[in-house]
């Protein structure tokens, strides 16, 4: 594979788009029975034999409005993610690519940045995901330990940023990962060398 390109993950992506899509779907699901469950009416109290009356009913939840908002705002946002991965998978279009000395990226047109020059970057690493600088969720954190991926810092006139991208996302894996990253750092080097000589 060409170590100067990144695409996004066709396999890694769709799998990602489905995940999210059931997220979204389970969701929305149980927020449709919390709605039901909420509305239902009381079932007509019947005695039992000898006159005796069954215990109430259990108290309905008075917190299921909030939740069902909660689940219904949990479940627009899996949609969003199984859309953006979707359309990842869709494409295949290219994560990152390196020209002459200039890094492009969508993830760096999305932070407002059309590319990055070789000098701009601060630290490269490819590594484990739990072991790359960064603060990561409880969840992420358990997942992170099985997961590899590129963490670029940068700074620019905008000032400093980060570019993340993990091993599912591209085709290749860690190796094409490192491929990158090796290539990126011939370009660094050079640069780095002719700003000190300046």
């Amino acid at each position: 594979m060409n170590p100067s390109i990144l695409h996004y993950s066709r396999g890694g992506n769709s799998g990602k788009a489905l995940l999210f899509l059931a997220f979204a779907v389970v969701a929305f699901v149980v927020a449709g029975l919390m709605y039901d469950d909420a509305h239902a009416p009381p079932p007509p109290p019947v005695p039992l034999a000898g006159g005796l009356w069954p215990a109430p009913a259990p108290r309905r939840d008075p917190l299921a409005p909030l939740h069902m908002i909660v689940l219904i705002g949990a479940g627009c946002g899996c949609l969003f993610y199984a859309a953006r991965h979707g359309r990842r998978a869709a494409t295949a279009r290219v994560a990152a690519r390196i020209e002459n000395g200039r890094l492009y990226s969508d993830l760096l047109h999305d932070a407002g940045i059309g590319s990055l020059d070789a000098r701009d970057i601060t630290q490269l690493l490819v590594d484990r995901a739990d072991r790359l600088p960064g603060d990561l969720s409880v969840s992420v954190g358990l997942g992170a330990r099985f997961r590899h991926g590129l963490y670029l810092a940068y700074r620019t006139d905008q000032g400093p940023g980060v570019l993340r991208l993990m091993d599912n996302d591209v085709d290749g894996g860690t190796e094409q990962l490192r491929r990158f990253a090796a290539y990126l750092e011939a370009w660094r080097k050079p640069a780095a060398d002719r700003a000190r000589q300046a």
